[in-house]
């Protein structure tokens, strides 16, 4: 989440050095924005579940699945859109390891890296500790970022690079006016105005 922050805040500066808008983030067209809603339901009862405990725990890996395919599925029906389908390649990364293994593992290693206590990813469905009976733990939560104190996946990264992508390619689809075009163009002249006459 915090890499995801910073990429759009240095996307956002970036496509407005490039002569873009953000005026034109707004007129973005989305399509299927209902599978956004869903997977923030399933999220939330993610959260529930955890919080119980116990045998319920067992719904933990089916919603968040059902999540996962849900973002997923917004994003492939909105694959046109410049960068989505880095977007789609990073959740689709993401899904590899989070899906079989029931969360993403975190590297207990790049974790004390940031200077991050091991006990406090503890969060059922979502992210625990890395294992070596982990599914395809080079795509884990393995890379320290210790300016962000924070630790991400190879996934994060390229959903990264296509929300920045997304976001400049769309600032720039119609250029502010530059500075030269905005200027007023000089009063006409005695020959200029007489010409006007004549002509009306």
């Amino acid at each position: 989440m915090v890499l995801v922050v910073v990429m759009l805040v240095c996307a956002v500066l970036a496509g407005w050095a490039l002569g873009g808008s953000v005026r034109n983030l707004a007129r973005v067209r989305l399509r299927a924005t209902w599978l956004v809603f869903a997977a923030v339901g399933l999220q939330l009862s993610l959260g529930l579940v955890g919080a119980r405990g116990g045998p319920v725990d067992a719904l933990a890996t089916p919603l968040l699945a059902a999540s996962q395919l849900a973002v997923v599925g917004f994003v492939a029906a909105n694959r046109y859109l410049p960068g989505m389908p880095l977007v789609l390649l990073g959740l689709g990364l993401n899904a590899l390891v989070i899906i079989p293994n029931g969360g993403m593992p975190v590297s207990a290693d790049a974790l004390r890296a940031v200077g991050g206590a091991t006990a406090t990813i503890a969060e059922p469905g979502k992210h625990r500790l890395l294992t070596e009976a982990d599914v395809l733990p080079a795509l884990a939560d393995v890379i320290a970022v210790p300016l962000l104190r924070t630790v991400i996946s190879v996934g994060d990264l390229v959903l990264a690079a296509g929300i920045g992508v997304l976001v400049v390619g769309q600032m720039r689809r119609h250029p502010r006016p530059s500075g030269r075009r905005a200027r007023w163009k000089p009063a006409p002249g005695p020959r200029g105005l007489a010409r006007d006459r004549k002509q009306h």
